[in-house]
């Protein structure tokens, strides 16, 4: 993707083979457009008395340019209410145009200099397509070119949210693959090559090395499968002199089939999705360091098949984790906060000194909080608000859920230190404090984005299936520590 970035001009006169502008919610010509209308003889004012252009939110109206203007499709968007007007309203607006627009070149007005990296990630965002695995390829006709006008110098916010647009784009890419192209040991591959090109450090704990470091939790899941599982670390060094190091863990199960607690037949081929976590995490990383951030941070992705067979993991057993606690493992199926507990401590002990985690772990979270907001369970208040501000910057929905001390006997077992299962007490909060026993006293936050992982349908720049919910969410977490 080609994105420039020119002093905003006289609108005609730009050449591109679609213009994007955007005007808020009226019932006559906007001042703004006054100029265009009458370069194209008086059509705009004629749309808006008829009704046909509103400003209502995510309207979109096409004029044809019939070489009035140097551009050769006008595309008006609709922002709303003046008064509701934020950077995510015109991120969704950006993304709902960036379906209709024509041709390889676009030029977008930016509305106000301080929405140009809003604008940018949106279209970059909406433009978004996955039909990699057809036997003829569909022909691509998504626009190669973006140029951002803007009456200030932008560069920077636009170089910003580039990257971090291709971090989400790149998360959804991997969450989409189907499970028999990304397999922990091809992701981990993956993570080697996709890493290692955004200058981040990379090492990759083998089936061999995961046993010897004692991180079972991981093992016992991944035991089951032919395929074994891998444990992926992915330094950034941007803050050489500082102590303080950002540690990010992303639940990668590749595929979920449940184990001997096996799921159901509806829904087990989403189970390819359970690893959006870890693709939010290398997503992150990578954007963290190719806007070179001033921070430390560790990304740890922990990658495992969660399948049935003679050597797969059963209810009941007993696993000693990396920090030396015991698990009874009485649920195959919440495997995820086992990879997920042994990826927390050793994070922690590579150095982290706030931890963040993001995961497909519960079902019940949608029961919660629908599909409008993840959920956010911490062992400190102000580090969860500092998450849930980031998620808030990044128009990401955090909803933090409470972490009253009577919870923690949600993870207590009869017979070793801790329990993977509490029945439906409370279950995406459980999931929560069996986590945070692992950041053992460390800041620690963990995101529970099963319910918003994958949506259903299109809407503004989110495409029908994988999100990649919550890589911005973490990419604004460094930036704010950065700062």
């Amino acid at each position: 993707m080609n994105i420039t970035v020119h002093k905003h001009t006289d609108l005609h006169t730009v050449a591109a083979d679609s213009l994007v502008v955007f005007y808020g919610e009226t019932n006559e010509l906007p001042a703004g457009l006054a100029a265009l209308n009458e370069v194209l003889g008086g059509e705009l004012q004629a749309l808006f008395a008829d009704g046909e252009a509103t400003g209502k939110v995510n309207d979109v109206t096409h004029v044809r340019a019939n070489g009035r203007l140097a551009a050769k499709h006008l595309y008006l968007v609709g922002l709303g209410k003046a008064g509701d007007l934020n950077a995510e309203v015109i991120r969704k607006a950006a993304g709902t145009v960036a379906r209709s627009v024509r041709g390889e070149s676009v030029a977008v007005s930016a509305y106000a200099s301080e929405y140009a990296g809003a604008i940018t990630e949106g279209m970059l965002m909406g433009r978004y397509v996955y039909h990699n695995h057809k036997s003829e390829a569909e022909a691509d006709q998504r626009f190669t070119t973006l140029t951002v006008l803007a009456d200030e110098d932008v560069q920077a916010a636009v170089e910003a949210a580039r990257v971090d647009a291709e971090a989400v784009n790149l998360a959804r890419d991997l969450t989409n693959m189907p499970a028999n192209l990304l397999d922990p040991v091809i992701f981990a591959d993956k993570s080697v090559e996709l890493g290692t090109a955004a200058g981040l450090e990379v090492e990759v704990l083998d089936e061999v090395k995961l046993q010897e470091l004692g991180l079972n939790l991981l093992w016992s899941v991944g035991k089951g499968s032919e395929i074994p599982p891998r444990l992926v670390v992915l330094r950034y060094n941007g803050a050489p002199d500082s102590k303080e190091v950002l540690g990010l863990v992303g639940k990668g199960v590749t595929f979920d089939t449940g184990g001997y607690i096996i799921k159901p037949e509806n829904g087990m081929g989403d189970m390819k999705t359970d690893m959006g976590g870890a693709a939010c995490v290398l997503g992150a990383m990578r954007a963290i360091a190719e806007r070179g951030l001033k921070l430390n941070a560790i990304g740890i992705l922990v990658l495992a098949e969660n399948m049935v067979s003679g050597s797969a993991f059963k209810p009941g057993d007993v696993a000693v984790a990396f920090n030396g606690k015991t698990v009874e493992m009485i649920d195959t199926d919440c495997e995820g906060r086992l990879v997920l507990a042994d990826g927390i401590a050793y994070v922690k002990h590579l150095g982290a000194t706030k931890i963040v985690d993001t995961a497909t772990l519960t079902g019940a979270v949608t029961v919660v909080l629908g599909n409008e907001a993840a959920s956010l369970y911490g062992n400190d208040d102000a580090w969860v608000e500092e998450v849930k501000q980031a998620g808030a910057e990044a128009g990401e929905r955090l909803f933090p859920l409470p972490n009253y001390p009577e919870y923690q006997k949600l993870i207590e077992s009869s017979i070793a230190d801790y329990i993977n299962y509490s029945y439906r007490n409370a279950a995406s909060i459980a999931g929560g404090v069996f986590l945070a026993a692992f950041a053992d006293g460390v800041p620690f936050v963990h995101i529970d984005m099963a319910n918003v992982s994958k949506a259903k349908k299109t809407n503004g720049y989110i495409v029908e299936e994988a999100t990649g919910f919550s890589t911005r969410s973490l990419i604004k977490v460094a930036e704010r520590l950065a700062k």
